[in-house]
């Protein structure tokens, strides 16, 4: 009976997100054909060019986030990963494009790597573990930032760092290649390297596995400790990489970028089909669901709508994609946190 219903569960799970998956890419259609009828610039080179430069970073958190939360687990510290990223990005600029890419992604990926090993071993759920490490990431970015200009926080040492102004490493995130911003193409290039890796990989069926019953996957052979560190390491590394393109994009590093953006990837991730309580997603439905959400707050500003409503719209989208995946699916994992007991679905 057990075994019927974990099938039933799974089958419901799959449905619904392809319902999901599906109804992002026609609502982003109608968004396209509602923005393009209501504003005469939103098909403008200009703006599509802007579109392209702005969307890069917030796909690398997405992808993140996107990997995290099929595993069953959720990273509310990616955001502020991204400000570390920066900082090591920005101050090591100025020995070679290289040298500053390398250390931005070391330093982050150890803190996720950080992360999975405190998930892993201590049965700590992922949303206290990585809320965690949102405050201490964010603290030693401005704490570094403070000792790098010499002065307290207090004092004026938040201030931005600055980055080389040329080359290459300038080239990273304001370069263009057939007219197409180069942050594009590395956008495209983790999405299907994600998808790939998702599909085609051992690793992607654990992360899959691991989402849908983490108690079966260990029994089946899953090392579900190395996969969980694998998981949020991989998360680190894109937050970082989401740095790189940060510093390289302001030419510096500012210490308070970067908040709220944990909320913008898993919208982007929830609304594109993946489950919060893990075991199911698509790229494809994570790629709508991205684009939904920053084309948004573009057709807002194009339309002069005052931008707190961004927030408005952009939690509410969230909140009501949850309480339908939560209703039509009942868990007691949502985001890596035990909800309760598992709801009765068994007749009287």
């Amino acid at each position: 009976m057990s075994t019927d219903t974990s099938s039933s569960v799974w089958r419901r799970s799959l449905r619904l997100s392809v319902l999901q998956q599906e109804g992002a890419i026609v609502a982003l259609l109608l968004l396209i054909i509602v923005c393009t009828a209501i504003s005469p610039n939103f098909l403008t080179h200009r703006n599509l060019y802007d579109l392209a430069d702005q969307i890069p970073i917030y796909a690398m958190l997405a992808a993140a986030q996107m990997l995290v939360i099929i595993s069953g687990g959720i990273d509310l510290s990616v955001g502020s990963l991204v400000v570390v990223g920066a900082f090591f990005a920005a101050t090591q600029s100025f020995n070679g494009t290289p040298q500053a890419i390398a250390v931005a992604l070391f330093a982050t990926g150890l803190l996720g790597t950080v992360n999975g090993l405190a998930i892993a071993y201590t049965r700590i759920p992922p949303f206290i573990v990585t809320l965690g490490m949102l405050s201490v990431a964010r603290g030693l970015a401005l704490e570094a930032t403070s000792i790098y200009h010499g002065q307290s926080v207090a004092a004026g040492g938040a201030q931005p760092i600055s980055s080389i102004q040329h080359g290459s490493f300038i080239y990273i995130s304001q370069g263009t290649l057939l007219g197409v911003p180069f942050p594009a193409y590395l956008a495209a290039g983790v999405f299907i390297a994600l998808a790939y890796t998702l599909r085609f990989t051992q690793f992607g069926r654990h992360v899959f596995a691991l989402g849908g019953n983490e108690a079966a996957a260990e029994l089946l052979g899953v090392r579900v400790a190395r996969v969980k560190i694998a998981i949020y390491t991989f998360s680190g590394l894109l937050s970082g990489l989401a740095g790189v393109l940060l510093a390289s994009r302001l030419s510096s590093a500012p210490p308070t970028e970067g908040l709220g953006w944990e909320l913008d990837s898993i919208t982007a991730v929830v609304i594109g089909g993946t489950l919060l309580s893990g075991g199911v997603g698509t790229v494809r439905g994570t790629l709508a669901g991205l684009l939904f959400i920053n084309i948004l707050p573009n057709i807002f500003n194009l339309t002069g709508v005052d931008p707190s409503w961004q927030l408005v719209v952009r939690g509410g989208v969230l909140l009501a994609v949850v309480i339908f995946q939560v209703r039509v699916v009942p868990s007691t994992r949502v985001g890596g946190l035990q909800l309760g007991t598992e709801p009765s679905r068994s007749g009287p």
